[in-house]
């Protein structure tokens, strides 16, 4: 690791080995204490994003789900510097894996997709992976500008049952070893399935959250193009950094579907999840950059930095 790369570790390993109740009882506090009182970090683009999605709550309902994802927000960055110290049996203890006994039946023995979203703390899905033995999971990544962090997020996310691999290198990685699977074992292939999609070529809308939203189908091409089948992953928080993960199954790998069909049954259950805790989802993220143009329905505008719609700011197919 680069020596930026190696700080961060150290700072994320001095954290990790505090006490349970040193990392969420006094660290987590002063973090939501200064996100949301001295930074108010992107506070404007969370109440709008709150406001747009539940129209039908009021100013005050608004403000107390922003003052809550500060809360979560604050969570998350503990949890991730918790990654620089997790054994096998720790990572088993925070999150809490629910499979269905006929899904255990349909992937054993080969590769299938795992669809997971920014609801409730992401980084902790892979170790849903953990339930599956005989499998590696792959967790698919953004590769970030920042040379330092993206070393730490890589050595955070790796270990021997999961191999972070960069999102437009995951289906040259999963042909290379779709024979023999890797060191003998088959292949879970990871991925946060709700970020933007920018809009390019013939691209499908989806209602979600009160929002026209573009969503990534890559899970759903692979699944239907190599006939695996695709798990979703519902967490539900149940305590200070512990959650319940309920693994689902959107598809079998052999059921005929018409396009779309997979991602949109993904969208339907995130969205479900959302509803039932809608502070758990990542509301500081600008979800919502593009819609489609009413008349053409082939334009988009993007939202500026600033929160503020700008209508002259669009982009042709």
């Amino acid at each position: 690791m680069s020596i930026g790369a190696r700080a961060l570790w150290l700072l994320c390993r001095s954290v990790a080995i505090l006490p349970h109740w040193v990392q969420y009882g006094v660290i987590e506090p002063l973090i939501y204490f200064l996100l949301r009182y001295v930074a108010r970090y992107r506070r404007r683009l969370i109440l709008r994003q709150l406001t747009d999605s539940f129209p039908e709550r009021s100013r005050e309902e608004i403000a107390g789900l922003c003052n809550d994802y500060y809360h979560t927000l604050a969570e998350t960055f503990v949890g991730t510097m918790t990654l620089a110290g997790m054994s096998y049996n720790k990572k088993r203890e925070v999150l809490q894996v629910v499979v269905p006994e006929h899904i255990m039946e349909v992937v054993k023995g080969g590769d299938f997709v795992y669809l997971s979203s920014h609801h409730n703390f992401w980084e902790f899905a892979q170790f849903a992976g953990l339930a599956f033995e005989g499998h590696l999971t792959l967790c698919a990544y953004h590769p970030l500008t920042n040379k330092a962090w993206d070393e730490l997020y890589y050595h955070l996310r790796r270990s021997k049952d999961s191999l972070p691999v960069p999102s437009s290198q995951l289906i040259r990685y999963y042909l290379q070893h779709r024979k023999d699977g890797v060191d003998g074992r088959r292949m879970l292939l990871g991925l946060i399935a709700d970020q933007n999609s920018p809009p390019k070529g013939d691209v499908h809308w989806y209602d979600f959250l009160n929002h026209k939203t573009l969503f990534f189908e890559g899970g759903e091409q692979m699944a239907v193009k190599f006939g695996m089948p695709v798990l979703y992953l519902s967490m539900s928080r149940i305590g200070a950094g512990r959650y319940r993960g309920e693994v689902m199954m959107l598809y079998d790998g052999k059921e005929s579907v018409e396009k779309h069909t997979i991602t949109e049954r993904y969208v339907r259950q995130l969205e479900r999840d959302i509803l039932r805790e809608p502070s758990r989802w990542m509301w500081s993220h600008r979800r919502w950059k593009y819609y489609p143009d009413p008349v053409t329905g082939r334009r988009y505008t993007r939202w500026s930095s600033r929160g503020e719609r700008r209508e002259r700011i669009v982009r042709e197919d």
